[in-house]
């Protein structure tokens, strides 16, 4: 049954989901449920973009949370540009370039994203160092350091078979050890910035750290192969696989683990709601378990595979099974920081356009107040959670 605000003149109605008195129309402005069909879950409209499905395979949306729909079409391009430009490098077997593209083709579009939407533009220096740099200071001993290690534990195995105390070091505590280090950053940041208090803020955060943990370590594990020249004696399509795991897959897990354990560390940061069914997938222990089991299966595969085809398929599917996970616990993460039911003046939306009443839901497009930027007219619902 519907109703008009006394104030606003605005139609009203009660959201079965949440029992608010919020507008009428496509989604609940308070909880973010779909109005029409009572689904306080509304899996088909992913919060981050509602134009998408939660499960929609997509790194762009899942890992760029604040990119507007609209203006994701250049970034998607320039991913397909670096993947295509990583074949045709790794087919040709030209070391310097594929590796010097592989380090850097997903760590620099972050940062493009970064600037793009202006996320932090009230201190991008220090979010910057504090996070992306800290991953580079902190990747290449580790890399210089771990790598050999890794090689001749792999070389080991195949030659003699699996010692259980290397491949243990290598294949379990390396992995772990690398996640931690990645987190450092964004845990500097926790404790130490303390304005920022969004699940999207950790999630940048620690995608950034370990987008600049893999730039440095893709560099230093590959660098080897410039002392056998220009052109590598590698079979072209065990380099290409190569320069692919380490140019896309490595950095979107590694952005993926590391940023879900940062989301569901500051998602507490602030109040948060129930969810019921799906409250597990937000949790700080299901995101570190989740991260464990991804780090140790590739580590394993890393000290005990010797078919590049083989090792980058695991890879190819961990990584598409944890783009999937992510855009998951992002999306309930989102509806779980709603917690406000105040409802705002008419303002446009950032997403739709549509001038609907500021809250911490477009009433009718449903994206989240929070997946928008933080600057501009992308938070002016900023204040309505």
């Amino acid at each position: 049954m519907s109703v008009n605000d006394s104030d606003t003149g605005i139609p009203m109605t009660t959201c079965p989901a949440c029992s608010n008195l919020v507008p009428s129309e496509e989604y609940c402005g308070a909880c973010g449920a779909h109005l029409a069909s009572n689904s306080p879950g509304r899996h088909t409209a992913y919060a981050a973009d509602p134009s998408e499905h939660m499960f929609h395979l997509s790194a762009v949306s899942t890992l760029f949370p604040h990119l507007p729909h609209r203006r994701s079409a250049p970034f998607r391009l320039a991913l397909l540009v670096a993947g295509g430009l990583l074949v045709v490098l790794g087919i040709a077997r030209l070391t310097g370039p594929a590796i010097a593209l592989a380090a850097i083709a997903v760590p620099v579009l972050y940062v493009l994203y970064l600037w793009e939407v202006e996320v932090y533009e009230d201190e991008p220096v220090t979010v910057t160092a504090l996070t992306f740099v800290l991953g580079i200071l902190l990747g290449i001993p580790w890399a210089w350091f771990t790598g050999p290690i890794v090689t001749a534990t792999l070389l080991g195995t195949v030659i003699a078979g699996p010692q259980p105390g290397k491949v243990l070091l290598a294949g379990v505590v390396f992995p772990l050890a690398a996640q931690v280090l990645m987190l450092l950053g964004p845990l500097f940041l926790f404790f130490y910035r303390r304005r920022y208090d969004e699940a999207l803020d950790g999630f940048t955060f620690g995608a950034a750290s370990a987008l600049g943990f893999t730039l440095a370590t893709t560099f230093v594990n590959l660098w080897p192969e410039l002392r056998l020249g220009l052109v590598t004696n590698a079979d072209p399509a065990t380099h290409t696989l190569t320069v692919l795991e380490r140019g896309l897959l490595n950095p979107f897990l590694a952005a993926s683990t590391t940023g879900l354990i940062a989301g569901a560390l500051w998602l507490r940061r602030g109040k948060v709601r129930s969810l019921a069914a799906h409250g597990w997938t937000t949790t700080l222990w299901t995101s570190i378990l989740v991260a464990a089991v991804v780090w140790v299966v590739l580590g394993l595969v890393n000290v005990s595979v010797l078919s590049t085809g083989v090792a980058v398929g695991a890879y190819l599917l961990l990584t598409m099974a944890m783009l999937l996970w992510v855009r998951v616990a992002l999306h309930h993460m989102l509806l779980a920081e709603a917690v406000e039911v105040q409802v705002g003046p008419m303002e446009p939306c950032f997403h739709c356009h549509r001038i609907e009443p500021r809250m911490a839901f477009c009433p009718h497009c449903g994206i989240a107040t929070r997946a928008t930027p933080k600057t501009g007219t992308g938070r002016l619902r900023r204040a309505f959670r």
